[in-house]
């Protein structure tokens, strides 16, 4: 039976969990902040639930996966129970009146779009900076044979557990062939600044 280190401290569930972790603080409930605590909160969870692994019933990928999906959904109902209750209050931005310049306008006037992006912590992309972005994915493709190309793309498109499932072969060594392409890049100074 696998320890509940071995089960915290496998590579998927480090990938899963900051994987996870990142695909919440997107949503406009969470923050970056909650980065950390969220990565914390779903380490606990597993350590609480690792005595329920049976290796002779399944892998450790698909119970971590089964655990870590019960326990954002239990995480969101959670955040969610407040919104419910006759404690929360929204707060209109029609009717808030707030002094701006010495005049009493509405909440709604006076807040910019860089305020919405400050409050979600979304950093907008110019379109100069999106075509960047392309040409330079599209110089990074271009220097990996053709097989890499195909291993990259359909991970991005399906991840990579889908991937190595339809190469027949380990996720780990997916990751481990995305590990060197991703050396390759930055030997190529295409990697981060």
């Amino acid at each position: 039976m696998a320890s509940s280190h071995t089960i915290v401290s496998d590579p998927f569930t480090v990938t899963f969990i900051r994987v996870k972790a990142h695909q919440l603080c997107r949503r406009s409930d969470f923050s970056r902040s909650d980065h950390d605590e969220l990565q914390q909160g779903m380490r606990l969870y597993l350590l609480e639930k690792a005595h329920l692994f049976d290796p002779e019933r399944g892998n450790i990928e698909a119970f971590v996966t089964n655990a870590l999906k019960t326990w954002v959904a239990m995480e969101l109902r959670y955040r969610n129970r407040g919104k419910r209750s006759e404690s929360y209050r929204a707060v209109s931005l029609e009717r808030t009146p707030v002094e701006c310049e010495g005049d009493v306008t509405c909440l709604g006037a006076v807040l910019l779009e860089a305020d919405g992006n400050r409050r979600t912590q979304v950093d907008p992309v110019s379109p100069v900076e999106l075509f960047e972005l392309h040409e330079a994915i599209d110089r990074a493709m271009a220097h990996l044979g053709p097989q890499d190309q195909a291993l990259v793309t359909s991970v991005v498109e399906n991840g990579i557990t889908a991937t190595a499932q339809a190469l027949g072969v380990s996720w780990r060594q997916v990751a481990n062939a995305l590990a060197r392409i991703r050396r390759d890049f930055e030997k190529a100074g295409l990697g981060p600044n």
